[in-house]
């Protein structure tokens, strides 16, 4: 037992770890993961568990000329690695990817429904963007001159009364002699009605657009109770007429009355908060006055230069105060020098004027957050949180920001979702039906080589454990090619047991002790089994090589299957079995000829030694 005590010892811990990794469905110990939705975990192929098909095509038009150039052999084998790299990355499970043609690539993805991420994680780049937020800029509208404007005038809208008009007093009941005085009309508002040349109403529909859209995001940034609330913008028109007059207005202060004329309200009086008169109104602005507009921006984003092309790191993680995922950011030294430049000429405005300026941070023109900058950044770190950012939505900005661009422009032009070819009910029938034939074969091995057969079996078993824990670790994708190569490589391992075990019965018919018998036996088998399993490695290696070549995906597959197969099984046969039968050897109670030959032990000349 001392001699083959520390080789049994690891055969039994490499036994208690495979029973561990395949009794537990998922695995996650820190950041490795692995273990699937399905039967002890293992990776399935589209085959097996369907998944989605997606076909891209390599998109060469030049968007200026509309010329289409042709595409390389080596962009479309750098597209597919950075797509695989980007899928294995995801957590999308292990991909099968091959080319079709010359410019076309198919990706199958076993097991996933969620079609919209897989999509986006495939034939997306995000566009990372810093850009420097100023709030309430002024903007003098230059667009719109004084040859655009062709009357200026004060007055009510049509169909509503005039406010020079005397309110009629309401009758006075004949029952009634007392008079009762009537509640006089509120005026119509008054408006300044300007009429626009026809370039001049564009460019006015134009900003009253702004105003509009500034005014809604006010009002949902409002309804959201946004902590950054900004007011919306607003145009300031400026009268120089028989006296100057300035005054502000908002979207709901402006109104398109026809094809040409804008009206604007007309302010309150500043002391009595009362709308002025028609006659005043009308003197205030004159008969021919020059106006000036200016654009008042709620908000004005400057390019700084600063993009996803500054970074050197992007990672996923959670912030230390809030533990709410965040996306860390890294810059490399033109970004480091550009965010320290941005973030201190910020904070110095902030200490001139008072006015803080922001950072807003878009992904793909989508905004993630626009933060405040409190103090010079000049380490070249930052981070990006969103409201809606989850654990999962984190990772896959992270994932696209450090994949960067895709090498070549593709565009999806073929998906769909594919049932499994065996399904839930089939699988199960298949998956009997192999330990069925298992147990057969170990019935066999059992029957005609008694304790030796009972040994292969045990290693049969010890073998079947240890290529499913391969095959979950590494992780592999198991098809129905797959699954033949498996059954393909559980046959070769009996093999070796049965060139070992005829050798074995040889050696203790012409006399040799049982402990001579093993060990010649093992090492008079070893030359055919090692010649049979590296010339099966060689064609393994044949087969993966013009499968890649070829982008056979199904061959290669069975091709890497059935490599691990065999190697695992040469491990058992030699190691495993030749372990145990020595340790057997040495208990007495298992020292008779009938246990250790098929015929029994009445060929041999003298008992087993």
């Amino acid at each position: 037992m001392p001699r083959y005590g520390r080789t049994v010892a690891i055969i039994v811990v490499l036994i208690t770890i495979a029973g561990l990794i395949l009794g537990f469905q998922k695995i996650s110990i820190a950041n490795f993961e692995r273990g699937a939705d399905t039967p002890l975990g293992l990776s399935l192929g589209l085959d097996l568990q369907g998944g989605i098909h997606l076909v891209y095509q390599a998109d060469m038009t030049d968007p200026d000329t509309g010329e289409r150039s042709e595409v390389t052999s080596d962009q479309m084998e750098a597209l597919r690695r950075t797509i695989e790299r980007r899928v294995n990355s995801s957590g999308l499970g292990e991909p099968i990817i091959q080319l079709l043609g010359n410019d076309r690539l198919l990706i199958q993805l076993p097991g996933i429904t969620d079609r919209d991420r897989a999509v986006s994680i495939i034939g997306e780049t995000a566009r990372l963007e810093f850009k420097r937020r100023s709030s309430q800029v002024p903007r003098d509208v230059t667009e719109i001159t004084a040859e655009d404007i062709l009357s200026v005038s004060v007055d009510v809208l049509p169909n509503e009364p005039d406010p020079a008009e005397t309110p009629v007093p309401a009758e006075t009941p004949e029952a009634d002699q007392t008079p009762t005085p009537a509640e006089p009309e509120d005026p119509a508002p008054l408006k300044l009605l300007i009429e626009f040349s026809d370039s001049g109403v564009e460019n006015m529909q134009a900003i009253f657009d702004n105003l509009n859209l500034s005014y809604m995001m006010t009002l949902a940034s409002l309804q959201a109770q946004d902590p950054q609330l900004r007011p919306p913008s607003i145009l300031e028109i400026l009268i120089q007429g028989e006296q100057q007059q300035r005054f502000q207005v908002n979207a709901l202060s402006v109104k398109r009355v026809d094809d040409n004329t804008f009206a604007f309200d007309i302010p309150l009086e500043p002391d009595t908060q009362e709308q002025p008169s028609a006659d005043v109104a009308r003197e205030r602005v004159g008969n021919d006055p020059e106006l000036t507009f200016v654009e008042i921006q709620a908000i004005v984003d400057e390019d700084v230069g600063l993009s996803g092309d500054d970074l050197s790191r992007a990672f996923p993680g959670q912030h230390s105060a809030s533990q709410r995922p965040i996306v860390n950011l890294e810059f490399n030294d033109r970004g480091t020098r550009l965010w320290g430049e941005l973030t201190t000429d910020i904070v110095a405005k902030a200490e001139r004027t008072g006015q803080r300026d922001q950072i807003a941070i878009f992904l793909d023109d989508t905004e993630l957050i626009s933060p405040f900058v409190q103090s010079p950044i000049t380490a070249g770190t930052a981070i990006i949180e969103g409201g809606d950012f989850t654990i999962e939505r984190v990772r896959d900005i992270a994932l696209n920001l450090e994949a960067g661009r895709l090498p070549i422009p593709i565009t999806l032009i073929q998906e769909r979702d594919v049932d499994a070819i065996l399904g839930a009910d089939s699988l199960a029938k298949s998956v009997v039906a192999g330990f069925v034939g298992l147990g057969l074969v170990l019935l066999f091995m059992t029957l005609y080589y008694r304790l030796p057969g009972l040994v292969a079996s045990i290693a049969l078993l010890i073998y079947a454990a240890l290529v499913l824990t391969i095959f979950k670790i590494l992780p592999v994708t198991l098809t129905l090619s797959g699954v033949a190569a498996v059954i393909l490589s559980i046959g070769m391992a009996v093999d070796a047991n049965i060139l070992i075990f005829e050798r074995m019965k040889d050696e203790l018919r012409a006399g040799r002790t049982l402990l001579s018998s093993i060990n010649i036996g093992f090492d008079r088998a070893w030359p055919a089994i090692r010649d049979g399993n590296v010339s099966t490695l060689i064609t393994c290696a044949i087969l993966f090589w013009f499968a890649d070549q070829l982008g056979a995906s199904i061959v290669q597959g069975f091709a890497v299957t059935l490599a691990i197969g065999v190697v695992t099984s040469m491990f058992t046969a030699i190691i495993v079995s030749r372990t145990l039968l020595r340790f057997i050897a040495t208990v007495h109670l298992t020292r008779k000829n009938r246990l250790w030959l098929p015929s029994g032990g009445s060929e041999l000349s003298q008992p087993i030694a």
